[in-house]
């Protein structure tokens, strides 16, 4: 899916937003927590880091899920044109056995598209999971590192 330069500023913006607020949480959480010393810049930081990263993981699902309803409305959408196109298959049967074959042919078809069209939400909810999961992994990696130091 392509997003507009609009769409891609806004989520930006809301990211940035949503770093200030972390910030200013943090800050206020050392402030209360009375921490102080060389470890309280440290802990403020990495707060900060971990709420931005859930933060950014959360854009990804969110993200995903609209995805996945995109592709929900069109199954309903295509399901709808075939079940009109269906119909006129049925009304036009000559026999019974006409007519059983192509509602055989569509129970086929339309169980063939649900399985389609179930594939592709996973495939969607995978690559979302998969990238969601990312944005926290690298942030824990940053932190294990910086214990490590």
């Amino acid at each position: 899916m392509q997003q507009t330069g609009k769409e891609s500023d806004v989520r930006k913006t809301r990211s940035n937003t949503a770093t200030e607020t972390f910030q200013r949480m943090s800050d206020q959480f050392t402030q209360v927590l009375g921490f102080n010393g060389p470890h309280s810049e440290e802990l403020s930081r990495r707060a900060s880091q971990n709420l931005q990263a859930v933060s950014q993981a959360s854009t990804v699902l969110a993200r995903g899920a609209q995805e996945v309803s995109r592709e929900v409305i069109q199954l309903v959408q295509d399901r709808v044109q075939k079940n009109v196109e269906a119909a006129s298959r049925l009304a036009g049967a000559r026999s019974v056995q006409d007519f059983v074959a192509v509602q055989s042919d569509l129970a086929r078809d339309g169980l063939q598209q649900v399985i389609d069209t179930n594939k592709r939400i996973a495939e969607l909810s995978l690559r979302t999971a998969d990238e969601a999961a990312r944005a926290i992994q690298a942030q824990g990696s940053a932190n294990q590192g910086r214990r490590a130091a």
